[in-house]
């Protein structure tokens, strides 16, 4: 296939398909003079009738985003539009090879190789997260070492809800989403610990050269929507403590027990033990004075002595009252804190 599209890229060969999209290798077009002539990208094009009008809206905004990120860990994206052949979007090639095709070689690369690879990807994650841009599709073809030895990311979904526009096409994909999180098998909107999730799979595959799902398909994803994690004793014979640790936090069922960002998951593996948790608890206790001290806890905690007779009906009815308050006030304790978890620091 040769064809130029919007003028800049000459479309070459396909190299992949999915049920949404073709992926090309292209090359920029301009004169003799352009700097930019015959270099290589990738042009990825999604099928006709995979989009509906919201969706080409929302990810003209995603690419716009992810376009504004310069970071050396990530693949560069250099356009996206919508025009005659569909939605499409133009990202740079990585000279290298994929984690995919350096585990085809034979086998895994140990822990501490592996460490550092993904130490790297997820220095890049903690960058795209703090954007408020999730990847959600991390997995060894995703993940490149290029020839200067830098992890490079690539192919962050541009909009996560293009599953929805065609559920006819997304069975075969769920079903067989061998680094899906609990929770995109389920169908919830992806946070960051999505990503946790996937890396904590793919950290394990190339220390090892093994899956960490030990069957395939529709069983490996139900087992990881039964079991709080996956770790089991003869993952865990095969893997120094830290890793196994390391494993066990990032690959939780529930998200929130999970590492609470890509930069405490890099910590970890820097250290070599699960971050400790002492500090965050701290915050949270002071966090909780402060939110019972705005809302007046301490008057809560001052309760009058009833009346014997005349003052009795009227004492139930503030009791009643301090009650009600004493709900809202808890209500908002738990929201405080859990804000706390989920997005502080």
């Amino acid at each position: 296939m040769e064809t130029i599209l919007k003028s800049k890229y000459r479309i070459a060969e396909k190299i992949a398909e999915n049920p949404f999209s073709l992926t090309y290798k292209g090359f920029f077009v301009g004169g003799e003079k352009s700097a930019a002539a015959g270099k290589p990208v990738i042009i990825k094009i999604y099928k006709r009738g995979t989009l509906s009008s919201p969706l080409i809206k929302s990810m003209r905004q995603k690419v716009r985003e992810l376009a504004l990120i310069n970071h050396h860990g990530l693949a560069k994206l250099y356009d996206g539009d919508y025009g005659w052949q569909g939605f499409y979007f133009v990202r740079e090639y990585i000279e290298g090879e994929s984690l995919k095709e350096l585990l085809a070689k034979g086998g895994g690369i140990g822990i501490e190789r592996a460490a550092e690879v993904v130490e790297q990807a997820l220095e890049t994650l903690t960058v795209v997260h703090e954007k408020g841009i999730v990847h959600a599709a991390l997995k060894p073809t995703n993940i490149f070492i290029d020839n200067q030895g830098l992890v490079r990311l690539t192919d962050f979904i541009i909009e996560g809800e293009i599953k929805e526009s065609i559920p006819q096409k997304v069975i075969d994909m769920i079903f067989n989403a061998k680094y899906a999180s609990p929770e995109e098998l389920e169908g919830r909107p992806l946070k960051p610990a999505a990503d946790v999730y996937s890396l904590g799979l793919v950290l394990y595959e190339l220390a090892t050269g093994r899956s960490l799902m030990n069957v395939q398909g529709v069983a490996a994803n139900l087992q990881k929507l039964r079991e709080p994690s996956i770790i089991n004793k003869a993952i865990s014979d095969s893997l120094p403590k830290y890793a196994i640790e390391i494993l066990a936090k990032a690959l939780q069922k529930d998200p929130l027990l999970r590492f609470r960002s890509a930069e405490e998951f890099r910590q970890s593996l820097l250290n070599r033990q699960v971050a400790p948790t002492g500090q965050r608890n701290e915050e949270l206790a002071k966090l909780f004075e402060k939110v019972v001290t705005q809302f007046g806890g301490e008057e809560l905690a001052k309760v009058e002595e009833p009346p014997h007779e005349v003052g009795k009906l009227r004492w139930r009815k503030e009791k009643d009252r301090n009650w009600i308050l004493a709900v809202i006030v808890g209500g908002a304790v738990l929201l405080g804190l859990l804000y706390a978890f989920l997005f502080g620091h």
